[in-house]
């Protein structure tokens, strides 16, 4: 839903657009404040997955890491010069990693780790886990890394890996040796293979060709033979060792302070990331910003704590006092501007402590040398009776009303609102006045309270003494009694608990404002504690007066009752 138009809320001037750093600025506090609510479980659970990854790391066992390297080459030019394709072709990365986890390699460098000179115990351990692998085929110890072009030249990297630093050494040793030994007989197998069939050729061509032929084509191929078996004694192969492997000082795992910081970081990445998730869902109103963000100017927060009954004592000094001050100045100007000084308070949802406002902001101005009237207009949910000590206060007129014990008195607003001669409000304090609500009124009535034909006028008449009305109306998203009462007045004012108080209750509301054309004169934070949710209070009645009440209908006065 889109947040309330902003210009319904200027008073004067434009809104200037922002430039694109400020606007940076707002959107990072905005994280910053989504998460502050959260920061106490952001930082357990970082500190957890940090303290528990570097735990459990430093109780993993150590990791050596040993490197050989070999170089592969196109081919054996020494088989070349002789004219015959005996050479060994090139070997591919494929098959290198193939045969160093093949089970004749693996065997033979098990046959070599126990001249390595490691201790036996650590030799038995690694032959145990080689061939584990092997079974497995899930390769850990030894890994290929192959840095070759497309004629299958470059070097292969052997990656040895063990419980210390001389086994790897060992390892990748052993490894790099029998790989040389494999490609050395991949090379002479072919040399005697070739010389083979040159000796077959020679035992079937010896009728045909004479010995005593010198330079003839049998010399010739005696001569490619004793070739060939000097070429098998020096054959290497196309695979040449280029770098030996070195004793490793450090072990390459664990790393318990890069893991736990890794970890660390997730966790505070994952936790932020999932309280603005659930910010997203919950949407809570957490601060100023959150009003602000709306387009709703904060003219108050509000720290209403303590028992309900003393709070309008409490407000008169303290924290309280002071931001009630700031309350009061800057609402004044607005109502100043209105025609009527009557603003109506509510929230968008109950329990938010609209109520509380209503009284601790009459009994400031009533303190400031203003006269007050309250309403109470939330009908079976009215809560001015316990904040005020109705059953001491004394009971006036209000304008246009008479005193006359012989025709009753009409002392809630509901009985006022019908007989408005005789109705009268409870001065509660110097400068306050309160019109209570009776809680037997039904809302939905259309003749009853705000919804009388005559509320607005009464309003006008009734206000002509007061300096500031205030009225306290139910939540505006539960009934319809402020956007009813709001177009005679300066305007609302939306109450907001920062533990109660969702934005997307607030964005409904002031919707509901725009389309009807209510203006919104801002909004009071508040923090409650002490304030009961649903509480209530005694039904105090003023003592020797007899309330014009009956069944939620006021009893109608005696004909001729309203003439003075």
């Amino acid at each position: 839903m889109p947040p309330f138009p902003p210009a319904l809320f200027l008073q004067d001037g434009q809104r200037a657009t922002p430039s694109r750093s400020v606007q940076d600025d707002v959107e990072v506090r905005q994280v910053l404040r989504h998460l502050r609510p959260f920061a106490v479980w952001i930082a357990v659970a970082t500190v957890a997955a940090t303290a528990g990854t570097y735990l459990t790391e430093r109780r993993q066992p150590r990791v050596y890491e040993a490197v050989a390297s070999v170089m592969s080459v196109t081919g054996a030019r020494d088989a070349q010069a002789l004219d015959i394709t005996a050479s060994a072709p090139p070997v591919t990365p494929t098959a290198v990693d193939e045969v160093v986890h093949s089970a004749a390699l693996v065997n033979d460098i098990v046959t070599r780790l126990p001249a390595s000179g490691i201790p036996a115990t650590v030799t038995n351990q690694l032959t145990a886990e080689l061939r584990t692998e092997l079974k497995t085929r899930v390769f850990r110890h030894v890994i290929i890394q192959a840095r070759v072009d497309q004629q299958q030249r470059g070097v292969y990297a052997i990656v040895a890996r063990a419980s210390s630093g001389a086994a790897a050494q060992a390892l990748a040793g052993a490894t790099a040796r029998a790989l040389l030994d494999w490609d050395a007989q991949r090379a002479r197998y072919r040399y005697v293979a070739a010389r083979q069939t040159l000796e077959r050729q020679i035992a079937r061509s010896g009728t045909l060709l004479p010995d005593s032929d010198p330079g003839g084509a049998r010399e010739q191929l005696i001569r490619t033979v004793w070739q060939l078996k000097l070429l098998e004694v020096t054959a290497t192969g196309t695979l040449t060792l280029v770098a030996r492997p070195v004793t490793p000082s450090d072990p390459i795992s664990p790393r318990p302070t890069r893991n736990a910081a890794l970890a660390g970081l997730l966790a505070l990445l994952g936790s932020s990331a999932a309280a603005l998730l659930v910010q997203s869902v919950r949407r809570r109103v957490r601060s100023a910003e959150d009003l602000r963000s709306l387009g709703l100017p904060v003219l108050g927060e509000l720290p209403l704590r303590g028992p309900p009954e003393g709070l309008v004592i409490g407000s008169h000094v303290g924290g309280l006092a002071d931001a009630l001050g700031y309350l009061r100045v800057q609402l004044l100007p607005l109502l100043a501007r209105a025609p009527q000084s009557t603003v109506v308070v509510c929230a968008a949802r109950a329990d938010q402590g609209s109520s509380a406002v209503v009284a601790t902001l009459a009994g400031n101005l009533g303190d400031s040398g203003l006269k007050v009237l309250i309403i109470d207009a939330r009908g079976e949910d009215a809560r001015q009776r316990q904040l005020w000590p109705l059953h001491v206060a004394p009971w006036v007129p209000l304008p246009g009303a008479y005193v006359n014990p012989a025709y009753g008195v009409a002392t809630t607003l509901s009985s006022a609102c019908r007989d408005p001669q005789i109705a009268q409000v409870a001065r509660v304090s110097g400068n306050v006045d309160l019109l209570p609500s009776d809680r037997a009124d039904d809302a939905t009535d259309p003749h009853s309270g705000v919804h009388h034909a005559a509320f607005a006028d009464l309003l006008r008449q009734w206000g002509s003494v007061y300096d500031v009305v205030i009225i306290d109306a139910p939540p505006l998203l539960d009934a319809p009694d402020a956007l009813a009462i709001a177009p005679g007045t300066a305007g609302l004012l939306l109450v907001a608990d920062l533990k109660v108080a969702r934005t997307p209750e607030l964005e409904q509301a002031l919707n509901l404002a725009a389309m009807t054309a209510v203006p919104v004169l801002g909004g009071v934070l508040t923090r409650q504690d002490g304030w009961p949710v649903g509480a209530r209070g005694p039904a105090a009645e003023p003592q020797g007066r007899r309330d014009v009440r009956g069944s939620g209908r006021g009893q109608r006065a005696r004909p001729g009752a309203n003439r003075r």
